[in-house]
């Protein structure tokens, strides 16, 4: 497949991922108006897709498919730091909105009406989708024989899997709590 190809469809992937970075950037435009776990959030969310876009770019100009990938890589995880950041800054506020809760008398704070199984239905259907077109994509990347690359394929397969699988037990373990 050439670049032009790939370049075209990580811009119309980065095109249709605007329902998520533009409310991030309005997140963060909001500044303090917004909490510190969702303003992190959203720069995980705009660090991920300038990452794409970054990639895009770089396999029209770059005739090799590497740099792209490891852009697009360094954005990953770059957004999954930030992300993990956000989690914790809003395990913090939870907990000190737990505390006013307490303070008022008035009870917990209410949770989510979202059942966990539907939650962990989310996460495990994003990360199916994503593990499986970067498979996909690492198939066929072309280059080299294809041992290798069916390797490599199941291993970004199975960790973008398992990280989904994670983050989704973790959220409805905390809906439980």
């Amino acid at each position: 497949m050439s670049h032009t190809v790939l370049a075209i469809g990580t811009a119309a992937i980065t095109a249709s991922g605007c329902v998520w970075y533009l409310p991030a950037i309005s997140d963060l435009q909001a500044g303090d108006d917004r909490p510190r776990s969702a303003r992190t959030a959203a720069a995980a969310c705009i660090v991920w897709w300038a990452g794409m876009a970054l990639a895009g770019g770089l396999l029209l100009v770059v005739p090799d498919w590497q740099p792209a990938a490891q852009v697009a890589l360094a954005g990953l995880v770059a957004g999954v730091i930030l992300r993990v950041r956000a989690l914790w800054y809003r395990r913090v506020e939870r907990h000190e909105d737990g505390l006013r809760w307490a303070m008022l008398d008035a009870g917990p704070a209410p949770k989510s009406p979202r059942p966990a199984a539907l939650t962990l239905l989310g996460w495990l259907l994003v990360g199916l989708a994503i593990s499986s077109l970067g498979a996909v994509s690492i198939l066929m990347a072309g280059g080299g024989s294809f041992a290798p690359r069916v390797a490599a394929a199941a291993g970004s397969a199975v960790a973008a899997s398992t990280a989904f699988l994670l983050i989704g037990l973790g959220n409805v373990r905390r809906h439980r709590h």
